[in-house]
């Protein structure tokens, strides 16, 4: 109880600064296609901490990459994501999805707390400050 009660005050003491994370909710293509993965921010942070997790079904979330180029368990060749400040945006591209790729995805943000970040990474829901999530759904061509 108080795990999800800490995690319900993160996530609202994030938005009080304005921080917050917009998605696409469903994705669906065929094998072989490229995915593109939406995600878009707003924060008052100048160096936003960004993180890309995958669930795959009854397992716990994994981080697939952050924008400190750091990459987690959930990670593999073909994906990648790119931080456009400009756009205020951190996109993830799956280069060929296949079956396996059928996850949900989360876009997730938080604060930088420290200068020396490259070393923290955050495992949801209890250490972000927004999150949104996407669904791909990838089916076998015909």
């Amino acid at each position: 109880m108080l795990r999800l009660f800490c995690g319900i005050l993160l996530c609202f003491i994030g938005n009080i600064h304005g921080d917050s994370i917009f998605q696409n909710h469903s994705v669906f293509l065929t094998e072989n296609e490229m995915a593109s993965l939406y995600c878009r921010y707003e924060t008052t942070d100048s160096a936003p901490g960004l993180f890309w997790y995958i669930q795959q079904d009854n397992k716990s979330p994994e981080l697939i990459l952050n924008n400190y180029s750091n990459r987690g368990n959930g990670y593999k060749e073909g994906l990648t994501a790119h931080l456009e400040k400009s756009n205020k945006t951190f996109n993830l591209k799956i280069a060929a999805a296949v079956l396996s790729d059928s996850a949900t995805y989360y876009c997730a943000l938080r604060p930088t707390l420290c200068e020396s970040v490259s070393h923290l990474i955050p495992k949801p829901p209890f250490s972000v400050s927004s999150l949104d999530i996407i669904t791909i759904c990838i089916r076998a061509p015909d």
